[in-house]
């Protein structure tokens, strides 16, 4: 009412022009001027050219130190051997230079033709995006992850999410990311830093990526043939969130896996529910069993094309077995779900 106020008695003395900017100015509202710089907060993610807040550090592949999943040439090559002409040549597994699709799958010819250059109406995203699939990386560091995938895999992944907590955004949602099989086109992907669960008796590995300090604790050490870590935060210590290996059955099998890190779960916590909030059909849970468990196996095809939610890449496919034994489902999801309310 003040604002009207206001407005009534400049009317007198401005031209109308004049006092609807005051009026603007009162609101609250702004001009945008040409060239203005439009900041970020760095907890972004982009859906559909779109930006949403996570609450929790996100690097796109647009930034710097990001990992660019539309670019066609090797990231980790020598610069004069990484173009995609000398890369289809010197790694045998690398058969298209696009490491993703199209989510085509339930598109009208009409639809199909509207998308195929990219224009997705976050609408129609969120129609068609159901899945939010877990990975662990088996490569240790999101950096070598990338390197696995785009570099010598020819496959991709929308994010990766690093010891440190950092999520790296690859590609943009609307994209079909080549990371899950039959999930490709309805799945969001993330790749999470660990290097995997083994049979017991088979973790060599541990001895590799895992040293014990005076308190006891293991703490991440990135084999130096890996060269740069990359990790976001500086002087990082990456610690399991519990001191020793977790040893569980997952498809049938007895395996152990070192906990994901703490920063890990609180960024995994935040994301989930931005992915959920953003996805109306995603729905903040896991698959469960008549009594209400986690389902330690591949879901029936039947299941599997009705399920909306989080799952693992093991829900999947029945010859995988991430994010493996150690990960803390309801710690992710009660934790997302407490955002949610």
């Amino acid at each position: 009412m003040a604002a009207i106020s206001t407005l009534r008695r400049l009317r007198q003395r401005l031209p109308i022009y004049g006092a609807l900017l005051v009026l603007a100015g009162l609101l609250g509202c702004t001009t945008t001027k040409p060239g203005a710089l439009l900041k970020r907060q760095g907890d972004e993610i982009i859906v559909a050219g779109q930006l949403f807040h996570t609450g929790t550090r996100a690097v796109t592949w647009m930034d710097p130190g990001g990992y660019d999943a539309y670019r066609v040439e090797r990231r980790f090559a020598a610069f004069d051997q990484s173009s995609w002409e000398t890369s289809k040549v010197a790694v045998a597994t690398l058969k298209t230079p696009n490491r993703y699709g199209l989510r085509q799958d339930g598109l009208t010819p009409e639809q199909l033709e509207r998308v195929r250059g990219g224009g997705w109406e976050l609408p129609l995203l969120r129609d068609k995006v159901d899945q939010f699939v877990l990975h662990f990386d088996a490569a240790g560091t999101s950096r070598q992850c990338f390197n696995v995938l785009h570099d010598h895999r020819c496959l991709s992944v929308h994010l990766m999410l690093d010891l440190d907590g950092t999520i790296y955004q690859t590609l943009d949602l609307k994209e079909r990311a080549w990371h899950a099989t039959t999930s490709n086109t309805r799945s969001i992907g993330i790749e999470i830093a660990n290097i995997g669960a083994f049979a017991p008796g088979q973790q060599r590995m541990f001895e590799e990526w895992y040293q014990r300090d005076d308190t006891g604790w293991p703490r991440v050490v990135v084999p130096t043939r890996f060269g740069p870590a990359g990790i976001h935060t500086p002087n990082f210590v990456a610690r399991p969130a519990r001191k020793e290996p977790v040893q569980g059955v997952v498809q049938g099998r007895t395996l152990q896996q070192y906990d994901f890190t703490p920063e890990q779960y609180a960024a995994l916590v935040k994301l989930t529910a931005t992915l959920c909030k953003v996805f109306p059909k995603l729905r903040c849970d896991y698959p469960r069993d008549a009594d209400g468990k986690l389902v330690l196996g591949k879901l029936p095809d039947d299941a599997l094309n009705q399920y909306q939610g989080v799952l693992g890449h093991y829900h999947i496919q029945s010859n995988k077995v991430d994010p493996g034994p150690a990960l803390q489902w309801e710690r992710v999801i009660g934790g997302a779900q407490k955002l949610l309310r």
